[in-house]
């Protein structure tokens, strides 16, 4: 396949913003005029319209006002594109895990400009982004969609550089899923119970952040209950905290069709019922208003919170219209600066030669493995799902930056693809030549019964009944004289393979509806076809091993497939069809010739993503492949894909290295091609704690079965049993080692830390302390280095984690060169928070100030005193001191 659609010679770094082509757009405004704006039209609304203007069932987000002349507004998600008619408009992005990775103001800014830009340029007018719940537990679905980490301090900093990129877009950016919504399994029906204190100190900051920092417009609330009530009728969450102690201006809308009683969520704080609007009708409302139990000022604030969204962004007067987009690279550019600076390099062993593996010479002959290199760039399933129009695989963008790319070959005897599994017809051809493809036998009922309705040879099992074709690298035929998207039916497909290595051959199934496969008669994959979700669903996966084949010898393939009902969902990820691959679990005998191995393995739609939660175990035996790759060839390279983590054992102390890339979007294939050889130097950190195994993550005790959430008798609650220790604070609290550390990030060259001084050593109320300190790059190759600061409070009168972050900053150094970087500290970054006060609480006593490259190494210290105890408020304060404040902040002249 030419895989390769975007010309790797384009250097988008180069790319300038021509003043002359620019459309400025503004920011949001504020004051008295935006303020009697809406009072004049809420003043001339009569309770009908009100109410109808909480609602939506149109497709916009903010309702229309026709008789104001006034259209309202279309919200575009997601976190890795703008989707426009279950297309993506302009770039696909990294995801916002990966974003966490840069650990850059710079990219979260960049990012939200370009998405912004686009979402405009679409007809848009409010991109549901960034998405701000924590990573708590590897087995979230939905982990690539959030830019918190699992730390809130780096939600609390790069949340608002992302709204504020979008926001000088003139777009409305829509944060979510507000809050404690961690988990995907059974998430309609879920009750997540957490104590008060680790929903401050962990769950809010970031969306606290926005508020304060970014002024977002909206707030999405979620599906969850949240300690009994359901996130979009949670007063204490929504009016208490979100729009009184915080002082939130914009509106509340809701998950899609999330709140379930119109009394509960019009009195929690829940300002637009959408996109259904099936609870906030006059029908509903009216009667509470007539009794009483609703004030008509609770319906007013509400209008008036719509009306400001409008008004503040212009939306009353006019809306963007779709364009064309005239200004494409403004997304490469950002995609490819995100990817670039988000693949985290975590091991990176010597060769026999005495170097490091990585980086790759230009002249290595390099044997690529994996589906996932050789395939479009990967998204999750559901809301984050975005197919990229123009794209850069990982094999292509080897290829391309090799100086032969003849010495890139990819071994697609090990890589399970439905488009380039080899197979053979049963009946011989002439001259006793096979004749490649499958039988196919189409039935008109779902038991196979009788005389089949249509018999032909297809070219293989990779069919789409929705796009009614079937596509192989021979091409693409269109399914023509069977019409399977007319009802329930059935298949047969049956055929012969011939192994070309010996030993165990890895099956995979994908289909929207129950199967049985057989290798010689030996059943290998079955599946009743049952979704794990409820609501939105995907085609359900399975991969299957054989006994050993022998090389050379043919083996008879019988798949039946069953489709009882047209439920599955074609968009946002999933498949309406069947798909069958192969390909063998071992390398081939010469593996061992090349002088590196580059297997691509990790997640896709097919197993991560909205609606379920996933396994934490790499797919499709892939952890059995690269044990058996490493044997055969030590320089054995791992690029893992998700939103999150995965199961690293037992190979990640075997590999040569690993790299962890994410969903690295459309420009990732040239962004790892660049690390791999060396053209660019590896900056990504982790935002995330990598376990050894599953059972040492502090979540395990409450949450390590998904399963358990599904079918009739699915739990319903989850605990929140770790507490305030999520994440590196759960591992410091049992003195345990991860496999790699939060913050955790390898370079190709090294990085010298020095001279800590505070500029002031005792804190006193209302004062920002600044920690000062030199890092010298001590290595011949320049690049970025992330330093961290860690608060370690010195016998706490309360309980409290061992230490937690409280600032960053990123610096780039040429080889030798030496930068004094500072990272301020204050009342805020020492507090903890006392529920029955509700105050954030700063206790006198001594504090360490703690500094190096990861949460594990921290070389420099110092320590900062403070005299007095101090209280502050939920309202007055803010999760960030106050230079970091400014340097979220973007400027319209910043927009494009």
């Amino acid at each position: 396949m030419s895989a390769l659609k975007h010309t790797l010679g384009l250097s988008l770094l180069a790319l300038s913003v021509s003043q002359a082509s620019l459309v400025l757009a503004a920011g949001p405004v504020s004051g008295n005029e935006v303020e009697a704006r809406v009072s004049a039209v809420l003043d001339n609304m009569n309770v009908s319209e009100k109410i109808n203007f909480t609602r939506v069932d149109d497709g916009r987000m903010i309702p229309r006002l026709a008789k104001w002349g006034m259209e309202g507004t279309v919200a575009y998600d997601s976190s890795m594109g703008v989707h426009v008619n279950n297309a993506t408009f302009g770039a696909q992005y990294p995801a916002q895990s990966a974003l966490a990775a840069t650990w850059s103001i710079n990219r979260a800014k960049e990012f939200g400009l370009a998405i912004g830009y686009e979402t405009r340029i679409s007809g848009g007018q409010q991109m549901l982004s960034p998405g701000m719940n924590m990573y708590r537990t590897p087995l979230n679905g939905r982990s690539a969609e959030h830019v918190s980490g699992e730390d809130p301090f780096l939600g609390a900093v790069l949340g608002p550089a992302i709204a504020n990129g979008i926001q000088a877009q003139g777009i409305q950016a829509g944060s979510k899923h507000f809050v404690a919504n961690e988990q995907e399994a059974n998430r309609h029906y879920l009750n997540v119970i957490v104590d008060q204190r680790a929903l401050r100190e962990l769950y809010l900051p970031g969306f606290e952040s926005l508020v304060k920092n970014g002024n977002i417009a909206s707030i999405m609330c979620g599906y969850n209950k949240i300690n009994g009530d359901y996130a979009c009728e949670n007063h204490h969450l929504l009016t208490d905290i979100l729009k009184g102690e915080w002082g939130f201006q914009g509106f509340v809308i809701s998950d899609f069709n999330s709140v379930t009683d119109a009394f509960k969520g019009a009195w929690a704080g829940t300002d637009i019922d959408m996109p259904s609007g099936l609870q906030f009708t006059e029908a509903k409302l009216l009667p509470y208003l007539w009794s009483g139990q609703l004030t008509q000022n609770v319906i007013d604030d509400k209008v008036k919170r719509n009306l400001r969204g409008l008004v503040s962004y212009g939306f009353d007067k006019s809306i963007n219209k779709a364009q064309t987009l005239d200004h494409p690279e403004y997304g490469q550019r950002a995609s490819l600066n995100m990817a670039r600076e988000s693949t985290v390099l975590l091991r990176n062993e010597k060769t026999s030669s005495g170097k490091p593996l990585l980086p790759l010479a230009k002249d290595a002959k390099i044997a690529v493995i994996g589906n996932l290199a050789y395939d479009v760039p990967a998204s999750p399933f559901g809301t984050a799902s975005s197919e990229p129009t123009t794209y850069v695989t990982e094999l292509s963008g080897l290829q391309q930056l090799a100086s032969s790319s003849s010495n890139v070959e990819f071994i697609k005897e090990m890589s399970l693809n439905p488009r380039t599994s080899v197979w053979y017809q049963p009946s011989s051809g002439q001259n006793g030549i096979r004749n490649s493809g499958v039988k196919a036998e189409y039935f008109s009922n779902t038991e196979l019964a009788g005389s089949a309705t249509l018999t032909r040879v297809e070219p293989g099992v990779n069919l789409s009944w929705s796009a009614n074709n079937n596509i192989t690298d021979g091409g693409t035929t269109t399914v023509s004289g069977f019409s399977p998207t007319a009802g329930a039916f059935s298949a047969r497909f049956t055929s012969t393979i011939k192994p070309t290595i010996s030993g165990e051959q890895i099956f995979k199934i994908r289909a929207d509806g129950a199967y049985k496969l057989w290798v010689n008669d030996e059943l290998v994959l079955e599946s009743d076809g049952k979704s794990p979700s409820t609501d939105l669903v995907k085609a359900v996966a399975h991969s299957g091993k054989t006994a050993r084949l022998q090389a050379g010898k043919e083996y008879s393939v019988k798949l039946e497939y069953r489709r009882l009902e047209g439920t599955f969902i074609p968009t946002l990820g999933g498949l309406t069809g069947v798909q069958m691959s192969w390909a063998s679990l071992r390398p081939p005998k010469d593996l061992s010739k090349y002088d590196a191995v580059v297997m691509a393995t990790g997640m896709t739609a097919e197993y991560e993503g909205e609606a379920s939660d996933r396994s934490n175990d790499l797919p499709e035996y892939q952890a059995e492949q690269i044990t058996w790759a490493t044997k055969a060839n030590p320089n054995t390279v791992v690029i893992m894909h998700s939103g999150g983590g995965l199961n690293m054992q037992p190979w990640a102390d075997k590999v040569g290295a690993s790299l962890h890339a994410w969903f690295p979007g459309q420009q990732g294939g040239q962004a790892i091609a660049e690390i791999l050889f060396g053209k660019v130097n590896p900056s990504g950190k982790l935002p995330i704690t990598l376990d050894k195994k599953l059972e040492q993550n502090p979540t395990y005790a409450s949450y390590n079965d998904p399963s358990l959430y599904i079918g009739d008798n699915a739990l319903t609650e989850m605990t929140y049993s770790e507490g305030i220790y999520l994440g590196y604070r759960g591992y410091d609290k049992k003195h345990a080692k991860p496999l790699y550390p939060f913050g955790y990030g390898l370079s190709y060259t090294t990085f010298d830390y020095s001279d800590l001084k505070l500029s002031t050593n005792v804190m006193t109320p209302g004062t920002t302390v600044t920690a000062s300190f030199k890092i010298t790059n001590t290595g011949d190759k320049a690049g970025y280095e992330v330093a961290q600061l860690y608060v370690r409070p010195i016998k706490p009168l309360v309980d409290r984690p061992e230490k937690e972050l409280k600032g960053f900053t990123k610096v780039y150094l040429k080889p030798g060169e030496s930068k004094t970087v500072t990272i301020p500290v204050d009342s805020r970054s020492l507090a903890y928070y006392t529920d029955n006060t509700a105050s954030w609480d700063v206790d006198a006593g001594k504090f360490r100030i703690l500094v190096g490259p990861d949460s594990e190494t921290l070389p420099l210290d110092r320590t900062l005193v403070t005299l007095y105890p101090e209280k502050l408020t939920t309202s007055g304060s803010n999760p960030l001191p106050v230079p970091v404040r400014k340097a979220v902040q973007v400027s319209d002249s910043q927009a494009y």
